[in-house]
């Protein structure tokens, strides 16, 4: 056999049109080598063929597929030798049929990766395939006791073997459930696209299988079912389980829903995290009626390269999302920490990171719908008694630079901004993951404010105001604190066998219902790698955990999270890079908004306080 893997390919380009390559597999024993035979087709007159949906998993391990010519030559001739991930192969020796052949559309067979014109080209077709195919298989890998327990449950769900008598598959435990789906294929980033594109879809584990409408009745099962019982179920399938219906946010344009979906897919796996959006962007409908999932560069501008760099693809989405009238406040939402070294303009998400923006967790962030310092209704405001500024209800929207210059993918913007204050002291960083929340640090920084003159409740309160608005258990902040002080306390003097410090707290709050476990979760999860910090202006703020003295605070213009930005030192003079977003008590909600300010010199003042800064 030849080894060289390109050979398989040799002569066969496939950039044009709807040319793509599908696989015939022969058939065979479980036991025995997997023969392929590859041959080029048209989408729009394509033999019936199956899309195989599955995770590529690790590419170093891998096993020899061997691949005849598509010439018509004889079977027993020797092909070349074809190496696949074994994940690939291993679905390959599942599917083949014992006495016919099988035609199948795999992405890493049919697709000659290190061809990029190739590669490009058939991705921007995936959507088209993957709906054009009869059946998308699914392959979960091989079964094992759990699995086929867990499966056996989801089918009787949606085909009932006891007919009302009871004797029906008992449901797994919960733990048996999630733990079924942490298997590696619920937690990629294709596979969203995959399933929820197929006209028809079945499961396949080992010897098991199960039809796709089985997973989505799991999931109308599980939405109504109580909070204590409800599954957290993977992305994937909540996602493709609703896709076909009404959307709930149609009425956001086609990039707003977009930027929506990227936020809530990040914690989706890529092999390249170049397909983190590439994935994504044909999936999101586009309601105005004259555009499908085959034109969705022209709505964005972007094509799918994989010759550009990850950080130019994560730049252009950013640009073109504002380009599309996408407001920045949107865009800074997903905003995460810990990308300061990379060659990433601050203000543009990066998607490698796979955690979500924690202040999610604050119901502030979701239901606050002014913008601090710059009004969007218009409004004028008030920091600390001093008049804000008027703006119409459209504010200015952020001015892209462009790139600086050709070695780097870093792209400017401009944006109106009001300093809130530079932090002249900071706490500890709140680490859950090593059962450290320094609350009487905490306590110790907000009481040295309010001696300082800052008006700033203690710090129960700050919480309450920051967390929870519309409280379902007043007393819920206040308990979570103590539980918190008193796990120090213990830790501290080894009185109490090791507990992680979010279990002792859900433990407890369970005993008060689920809301009062969400709303004492939501202390931990907000404040989770931040820290407390005081700003000269006195104002106390809960900010980013690699924040540090001498940084500042400012509200951007339409932001709704107050943003700690760090000068640059470059040659633009306002020019700064964003840390992360913050907290800042006195300027976050309706008690900083003022009416009618009648001092126009008070205005005028205030005026010339916004700066332009040039986030870089």
């Amino acid at each position: 056999m030849e080894s060289e893997a390109h050979a398989v390919y040799r002569g066969r380009p496939l950039d044009l049109d709807d040319s793509f390559r599908l696989l015939q597999l022969l058939p065979g024993h479980l036991d025995e080598p997997v023969t392929i035979r590859l041959f080029s087709a048209q989408l729009s007159a394509a033999p019936s063929y199956e899309a195989l949906s599955y995770t590529w998993g690790d590419p170093t391990l891998t096993s020899v597929i061997e691949a005849l010519s598509d010439k018509g030559e004889d079977e027993h001739k020797p092909g070349l030798e074809f190496r696949s991930t074994a994940n690939c192969h291993a679905a390959l020796k599942r599917l083949r049929n014992p006495d016919a052949n099988r035609v199948l559309w795999v992405d890493s067979v049919c697709i000659n990766q290190s061809h990029i014109p190739e590669r490009n080209h058939q991705v921007n077709l995936m959507a088209r395939i993957y709906r054009a195919a009869s059946r998308v298989v699914v392959y979960l890998g091989e079964s094992d006791e759990n699995s086929v327990v867990v499966l056996s449950w989801i089918r009787e769900l949606d085909q009932p073997s006891d007919f009302g008598n009871g004797s029906g598959a008992l449901p797994p435990s919960k733990e048996a459930v999630e733990g079924f789906f942490r298997r590696p294929w619920f937690h990629r980033i294709w596979v969203i696209q995959e399933i929820s594109l197929a006209q028809k879809a079945v499961v396949v584990c080992g010897k098991d299988e199960v039809d796709w409408g089985s997973f989505t009745v799991l999931y109308q099962h599980n939405e109504n079912a109580t909070r204590a019982a409800r599954l957290e179920l993977p992305y994937p399938v909540t996602f493709a389980s609703r896709y076909n219906k009404p959307y709930r946010d149609g009425a956001m344009t086609y990039a707003r829903r977009l930027v929506r979906m990227l936020g809530r897919s990040r914690h989706c796996e890529a092999t390249d995290p170049r397909d983190k959006l590439y994935a994504i962007i044909p999936l999101v409908n586009i309601r105005d009626g004259s555009r499908t999932e085959e034109s969705w560069g022209e709505v964005l501008g972007i094509s799918v390269d994989y010759s550009l760099s990850v950080d130019r693809v994560f730049t252009d989405m950013a640009v073109a999302l504002l380009n599309q009238q996408v407001p920045l406040d949107d865009v800074l939402r997903h905003h995460v920490p810990g990308h300061e070294a990379r060659g990433l303009s601050s203000w543009v998400s990066d998607w490698r990171i796979q955690r979500e923006n924690s202040w999610r967790h604050a119901k502030y962030e979701r239901i606050f719908k002014g913008f601090p310092g710059f009004g969007g209704h218009p409004v004028e405001l008030m920091f600390d008694g001093v008049p804000g500024i008027i703006l119409d209800k459209n504010g200015t929207r952020p001015a892209v630079v462009g790139y600086t210059d050709s070695s780097t993918d870093r792209c400017p913007i401009r944006v109106h901004a009001i300093n809130v204050g530079n932090i002249i002291k900071t706490g500890p960083v709140c680490s859950v993951a090593d059962d450290f929340f320094p609350v009487s640090n905490w306590k110790e920084l907000v009481e040295e404010a309010r001696r300082q003159g800052s008006v700033v409740p203690k710090l129960e309160r700050l919480m309450e105001i920051m967390i929870t608005l519309n409280l379902g258990y007043p007393n819920s902040v206040p308990r979570g604190v103590g539980l918190i002080e008193r796990y120090n306390e213990e830790m501290e003097k080894g009185t109490c066998p090791r507990k992680p410090l979010r279990q002792v707290i859900g433990e407890t709050a369970s005993r008060s219902g689920a809301r009062a476990r969400h709303e004492m979760d939501a202390i931990l999860s907000v404040c989770d790698g931040k820290r407390l910090a005081i700003t000269d202006g006195g104002f106390v703020a809960v900010v980013p955990g690699n924040a540090e003295v001498d940084d500042a605070v400012w509200v951007l213009d339409r932001v709704r999270m107050p943003f700690v930005c760090r000068r640059t030192g470059s040659g633009e003079a306002n020019g700064v890079r964003l840390i992360g977003a913050s907290f800042v008590f006195g300027i976050m909600e309706l008690e900083a908004m003022k009416e009618h300010v009648s001092d126009v010199r008070a205005k005028a003042e205030v005026m010339r306080r916004v700066e332009e800064l040039v986030v870089e």
